[in-house]
């Protein structure tokens, strides 16, 4: 289990080493830059000390998790995933603030189509209905193998491996896992159909919409083991590992899309961004963005709207309670 502890903190730290290949060229940490800024020598000096400062971090929780004794490895685990998350956000505040000088405002224009006709879904939308279809799927297998489900199971497990947790045979116990990731997988369609039709029309928003489906699979893939776990003795590590099968491939396709030639930068004001991270511009109509830390989307606050999406997400996290053992 420490193998797995280990290797999902080091891939946690590899993607905060790749995040500044995770932008366009013309951002740098959430600073538009010049286009061939990252190969002068204070790019390439901002990149590398950001990475050493997460490597050094990464390479401590490992050493953690790896020889501390038996009886501090539940609360290492707890610790060292949150501390390698607090540390990309320092680094990566740390150099936003240092390359604020070299900052300059974007005023490229973007072509705009002018047309009456809806903007439609791209055809492979339709794949959103795929994880409802996994849950289901697992929810329909508990139901007829009802009898092959422990009176009692476990629904958590320790750092060690060993469960921590009990639930019973109960339509609680059993399907509310289930019910609870169905949650999850219909906020994240409000969301992916929000950002579709919320920003602005670029080539980004279609490689968007299929990331924000690619999750919801994440999310279907990985309530379902844990519903299925008990009957079909599932290992724990392969519940802890199996998410990464999509994560990975993911960021590998999110990575070569910013490889690509691209088109103008969304033209959102400098002085509109908090700490390059929170968008609030009132004057802007755009309800989703292009992010500045990141490849993707993120809302404009000044819309109303975004804190109804906000307020769905706590909502559903409220609920958990209600489903979960």
């Amino acid at each position: 289990m420490r193998l797995v502890l280990c290797a999902v903190d080091v891939f946690m730290g590899t993607l905060l080493f790749a995040l500044p290949k995770m932008t366009r060229r013309e951002i740098l940490f959430a600073v538009p830059v010049p286009r061939d800024f990252r190969e002068s020598r204070a790019g390439r000096h901002a990149v590398r000390s950001f990475r050493i400062f997460i490597a050094a971090v990464v390479a401590a929780a490992v050493c953690a998790l790896w020889l501390l004794p038996a009886g501090f490895l539940n609360a290492a685990a707890a610790v060292a995933p949150i501390a390698i998350i607090i540390a990309g956000g320092i680094g990566f505040a740390w150099q936003n603030r240092k390359l604020a000088a070299s900052a300059v405002q974007f005023t490229g224009q973007r072509e705009v189509e002018l047309t009456e006709v809806p903007d439609k879904l791209p055809p492979f939308a339709w794949l959103a209905t795929g994880p409802f279809l996994i849950l289901a799927s697992s929810a329909l297998w508990l139901f007829l193998h009802w009898d092959s489900i422990p009176e009692r199971f476990p629904v958590h497990w320790g750092a060690g491996g060993q469960p921590n947790r009990w639930a019973d045979r109960t339509t609680k116990g059993v399907y509310g896992v289930l019910f609870f990731g169905a949650e999850l997988c219909a906020w994240l369609t409000v969301m992916a159909l929000a950002g579709w039709f919320g920003a602005r029309r670029s080539r980004t928003r279609r490689t968007m919409l299929g990331g924000m489906i690619a999750a919801e699979y994440l999310l279907g893939l990985l309530f379902a083991l844990i519903s299925l776990q008990a009957p079909m003795g599932i290992p724990v590590w392969v519940i802890v590992l199996a998410p990464l099968v999509i994560l990975i491939p993911l960021v590998v396709v999110m990575v070569r899309k910013m490889a690509e030639p691209d088109e103008p930068l969304d033209p959102t004001p400098n002085e509109c961004w908090k700490a390059g991270i929170l968008y609030y511009n009132p004057d802007d109509a755009a309800l989703f963005v292009e992010k500045r830390d990141g490849y993707g989307y993120t809302l404009n606050f000044a819309n109303r709207w975004s804190w109804a999406l906000l307020l769905g997400l706590a909502l559903v996290v409220a609920s958990a309670p209600l489903f979960i053992a």
